[in-house]
């Protein structure tokens, strides 16, 4: 039988200035996700924490934002090459991935409610497999720069 060779990604959720109903809502699905997940901010007491920007750069390949902003450390993780899960309209020169044309620089969520959160993680997590189109998104998330 033939070895399955599957890259587990790794995601980091930014609960910082996140609304405490959301996380409420995204706690029981985050456990069905295929990824090793960590949290920077209040929340999520069961899932283990990244308490610098060092070590989340380190430990990420998604970084999910879970708010109505950006972060000041936005810059360091397109630096860093981690493709961003983020709100519409949080970035001017953030666009959908979009793997038929290998286009995109991010997964976009149209609304900051859980399920579009959640299935925008999941076409991260899917997308994370394909090393040649995941290079891409990394290559073209330095436009976000």
């Amino acid at each position: 039988m033939a070895k399955i060779n599957i890259r587990i990604p790794r995601i980091l959720l930014d609960l910082r200035n996140a609304d405490p109903k959301l996380l409420t809502e995204m706690e029981g699905a985050l456990d069905s996700l295929d990824a090793k997940i960590r949290v920077m901010g209040n929340g999520f007491s069961q899932l283990p924490h990244v308490f610098s920007l060092e070590e989340a750069l380190e430990e990420a390949d998604i970084w999910v934002y879970l708010s109505k902003n950006l972060t000041d450390e936005f810059q360091h993780t397109m630096k860093a090459g981690i493709i961003p899960v983020m709100l519409s309209g949080l970035h001017k020169k953030a666009a959908n991935y979009d793997p038929v044309n290998e286009s995109g620089n991010a997964f976009i969520y149209p609304k900051l409610e859980s399920w579009y959160i959640y299935g925008s993680m999941i076409r991260a997590i899917e997308n994370f497999n394909f090393s040649h189109d995941w290079s891409n998104l990394k290559s073209h998330g330095k436009a976000l720069i």
